[in-house]
């Protein structure tokens, strides 16, 4: 994020209100040991709640909860800055997920550029670090790349696709305990 883009949010959200250090307060209200119960109610009920709708729908699962992230995706990036750099709306979607999910863009070690051109497909790597769907996956001893996953890709394709006003897909190339490799195609 340049200085300038910062200087020009700080413009446009500026407020009286200022904030004294000593105001801050030093712990979390509840305490995080308070909520970990809930979190985790959250996470199991969110686990069924899927394996429900694998029970019902079947391999349509996949395209629901893709759908429905994707309009998420839209919907909470709608109050986001316009960007036509792939690589600036990555930045600004990396900050809308903070908290959520972490990523980089990566390359292979012999290309130049995160931007590749290949077989006549252009497309960034994305690794996904920490991510609250594997934890949830992982904590109700779900597969990866399921419908749960698809919410996710889906989430991303409909941010890029609102920041960028260019049309995405993003693709499963492997999944894993620690991180997930996914492929941003541009169309």
């Amino acid at each position: 994020m340049t200085a300038s883009y910062v200087d020009e949010l700080h413009d446009r959200f500026e407020t009286d209100i200022t904030y004294k250090s000593e105001e801050i307060p030093l712990s979390c209200t509840p305490p995080a040991k308070e909520i970990e119960a809930t979190l985790h109610g959250v996470m199991k009920l969110n686990g069924l709640v899927i394996r429900s709708l694998e029970e019902i729908a079947g391999r349509g699962a996949n395209a629901v909860t893709f759908r429905a992230g994707k309009k998420f995706g839209h919907e909470v990036a709608k109050y986001f800055q316009k960007r036509d750099d792939i690589e600036d709306a990555l930045h600004e979607l990396s900050d809308l997920l903070q908290g959520q999910y972490s990523f980089e863009v990566w390359k292979p070690e012999d290309s130049s550029s995160f931007i590749i051109e290949e077989n006549g497909e252009k497309f960034i790597y994305l690794v996904f670090h920490d991510c609250i769907v594997r934890q949830t996956l992982r904590r109700n001893g779900q597969e990866q790349e399921g419908p749960l996953c698809q919410t996710l890709c889906g989430y991303v394709v409909g941010a890029i696709e609102e920041i960028t006003g260019s049309r995405v897909k993003l693709e499963i190339m492997h999944t894993g305990p620690n991180a997930c490799l996914k492929k941003l195609v541009f169309k």
